[in-house]
C-alpha cells in the first residue's frame, strides 16, 4: 500500500511543477500558459508556443504561477508608482461619467431592456465628453486599472439610475391601478 501513496505524491509533485500562469477570461473560460507580457492595456498569453494578445477588457483574473517572475515584477513596479489610479477612476466616472437624469428616462420606458443594454456597453473616458474636459487624469485614460475601475463605476450608476427610473415606473402603475 505505502508504494502507491509514495507514487501518488511523486506524480502529483511533478504534475504542480508544470503548472503555469492562470487566466481567467469574463466569458468564465479558464487558460494554463505563460504570460508573455502586459503592456498598453493587453496581456500577451502564450499557449504551447502560441501567442494570445487578450483586451484587459476581457479579463476577469490572473494568477502568476511565480511571484518572482519579470512580468509580474515589473508590472508591480508600474503599479506601485501611483496606488490610487483604481480610486482615480472611480472619482472620475462618478463625477463626470454619462446623463444620469437620461438613464433614468431610459429605466422608466424600457425598464430591465434599458439595464442590460448597459451592462453590455463599455464606458470609457473617451466616451464621456465631460470626463475629456474636466478630469485631471487625463495621462491615465490608457492604464489597465484606471480604465477597469472607470467602467465599472460607470456601470454601476448609470444601471442605479435605470433601476431607480424602472422602480419609479413600477410604483406609478400600482398608485395608478391601486385608485380604481
Amino acid at each position: 500500500m505505502k508504494p502507491i501513496y509514495l507514487t501518488l505524491l511523486i506524480a502529483c509533485i511533478s504534475f504542480s511543477s508544470f503548472a503555469g500562469d492562470i487566466l481567467i477570461l469574463k466569458n468564465e473560460l479558464v487558460y494554463e500558459g505563460k504570460i508573455a507580457r502586459i503592456k498598453n492595456c493587453e496581456l500577451v498569453f502564450k499557449i504551447k508556443g502560441e501567442k494570445y494578445v487578450i483586451p484587459a477588457s476581457d479579463i476577469y483574473s490572473v494568477e502568476f504561477e511565480n511571484p518572482e517572475d519579470k512580468v509580474y515584477s515589473n508590472y508591480m513596479k508600474l503599479a506601485a508608482n501611483d496606488p490610487n489610479k483604481c480610486l482615480s477612476g472611480s472619482l472620475d466616472a462618478e463625477n463626470f461619467h454619462g446623463k444620469k437624469g437620461g438613464h433614468f428616462v431610459l429605466g422608466v420606458l424600457f425598464g430591465p431592456f434599458a439595464m442590460i443594454g448597459t451592462a453590455l456597453a463599455n464606458p470609457t473616458p473617451e466616451r464621456g465628453r465631460h470626463t475629456l474636459l474636466k478630469s485631471q487624469n487625463n495621462d491615465q485614460f490608457n492604464d489597465l486599472e484606471y480604465l477597469t475601475c472607470y467602467k465599472r463605476k460607470a456601470r454601476g450608476q448609470l444601471i442605479l439610475a435605470e433601476a431607480l427610473g424602472w422602480g419609479a415606473w413600477i410604483v406609478f402603475v400600482l398608485a395608478a391601478s391601486g385608485g380604481q
